[in-house]
């Protein structure tokens, strides 16, 4: 029962930060932008896609296909950041929400009509097991706690300590006074943008192997999932989009494991609805932003 348990909680601590690692992206966009990136899961589908196609097709090492996938996934961020995303920074949360919406049907259909409809093998990655407290598990799973413990450091350092990062926390409180004294607003929110997307892209590069199959609409669900956690953590709170992933996906693995798994995916909107509910600005204060 014991080690059960154990089990439950690494594999819920594995999902919970890759939630996370997808979740600051959209979080930070969101901070700059004031507006939510319906279209986040699809540059997590893209970043897989391009990593996927590299191996098959080239038969890149997949260290390389992580490089491949978070470039050609910011580069396609870079041309969606200057044409769409530039241009929402003053137009209303309604034309955001459109905006990015469409951006998300537009490129899954090209994923689809590029790459075909049917499911896809991801032939990458760690699968060698490693034994942790008697309980056996995947070398993928851990190298990903580590790359997302890793990130968020990096990100707190960035934020505080850089003039990009100074600069991102700024527009974040106060738009207008950035754009009085001079700060080049719209290409803040570009590089967070791109960075944002960056990050789903290399999201997604590290759970293919786990997840095996890859196809045009594996961006749906983890849009939804993504869009629970920010709330749950406060939106535009970095840190606690990281508490709040791990804790969605530790209560996620518990109900898969004891309830079975066909409950765990309503496990995030049954968090959603009660956070909402109770607590609309999330589980961490909103002045704990950045």
């Amino acid at each position: 029962m014991i080690e059960l348990l154990v089990e439950q909680i690494i594999n819920g601590i594995v999902t919970g930060t890759v939630y996370a690692l997808v979740a600051v992206g959209m979080t930070m966009i969101f901070g700059v932008l004031r507006a939510i990136n319906f279209a986040h899961g699809e540059y997590y589908m893209a970043g897989t896609f391009a990593a996927w196609y590299a191996i098959a097709r080239f038969e890149v090492p997949y260290v390389a296909s992580i490089a491949v996938a978070v470039v050609s996934t910011a580069a396609i961020a870079a041309v969606i950041g200057r044409l769409v995303m530039a241009r929402l920074v003053t137009a209303p949360f309604q034309s955001g929400v459109l905006a990015t919406i469409g951006i998300s049907l537009i490129l899954q259909n090209l994923a689809i009509l590029t790459f075909g409809g049917s499911y896809k093998t991801f032939a990458g990655g760690w699968l060698e097991p490693i034994e942790v407290f008697d309980i056996f598990l995947a070398k993928q799973r851990l190298v990903i706690v580590a790359v997302v413990l890793v990130v968020f450091a990096v990100l707190e350092w960035m934020v505080r300590r850089t003039r990009i990062g100074k600069a991102i926390r700024a527009v974040s409180q106060n738009m207008e006074c950035c754009q009085v004294v001079g700060i080049d607003v719209e290409q803040v929110v570009l590089r967070t943008f791109i960075l944002g997307t960056g990050l789903a892209a290399l999201s997604g590069v590290l759970t293919a192997p786990i997840n095996v199959s890859v196809y045009g609409g594996m961006g749906e669900a983890i849009t939804l999932k993504t869009f629970a956690v920010i709330v749950m953590g406060g939106m535009g709170n970095v840190r606690g989009t990281l508490i709040s992933g791990v804790i969605l996906g530790v209560i996620e693995s518990f109900v898969a494991g004891f309830l079975g798994l066909q409950f765990r995916d309503a496990v995030g909107f049954v968090a959603l609805i009660g956070v909402l509910m109770w607590r609309p600005a999330g589980l961490f204060s909103a002045k704990a932003r950045y």
